[in-house]
């Protein structure tokens, strides 16, 4: 047995040596995140959607699953809340503090990365796809480059040369 298999394995065991399994309980995101994350985009003058309202109707109405690799926030969740998946941005401890929440719920991304964040150009995405797209490709380039991606870098870098 690993040292981690251990560990996880001695925090399951009580003191009188019976094995309780916490079940994982998927949280959705707090309206108050919601509205943190809506102010913040409005005062950077990045928000096309009018109101935080109509943000929170969108935000509701939409499948809690990434756009691009298609996993259910609550799938991410659990890999980062019971700490299978570690980073310095994701929370210790089971505490959201500011700067350590991300990976926890799907994020905002926009399709075009030059546009507002509106309804016609955000989709819901996973931490992992919405760092890896980030702000250099589109919605389309980012579906090519992630399907092969040395293909997709060495056909730009040609198209670029020969121009």
């Amino acid at each position: 047995m690993n040292l981690l298999a251990l560990v996880e394995f001695a925090r399951l065991i009580t003191h009188n040596y019976t094995v309780i399994m916490k079940p994982f309980i998927y949280h959705p995101k707090p309206i108050s995140k919601l509205r943190e994350n809506y102010n913040r985009r409005r005062r950077e003058g990045k928000d096309g959607f009018g109101s935080l309202n109509e943000f929170i109707m969108w935000y509701s109405a939409q499948d809690k699953k990434c756009h691009y690799c298609e996993i259910e926030e609550k799938t991410v969740q659990e890999l980062v809340c019971s700490g299978y998946l570690v980073s310095k941005r994701f929370p210790s401890d089971h505490r959201l503090t500011r700067g350590r929440s991300r990976g926890v719920w799907l994020e905002l991304d926009r399709k075009n990365p030059l546009g507002l964040y509106s309804e016609e150009n955000c989709v819901l995405c996973c931490y992992f796809c919405n760092n890896d797209k980030s702000d250099i490709f589109t919605e389309e380039e980012y579906r090519s480059f992630r399907n092969n991606r040395d293909t997709y870098l060495n056909e730009l870098l040609e198209r670029k040369r020969q121009k």
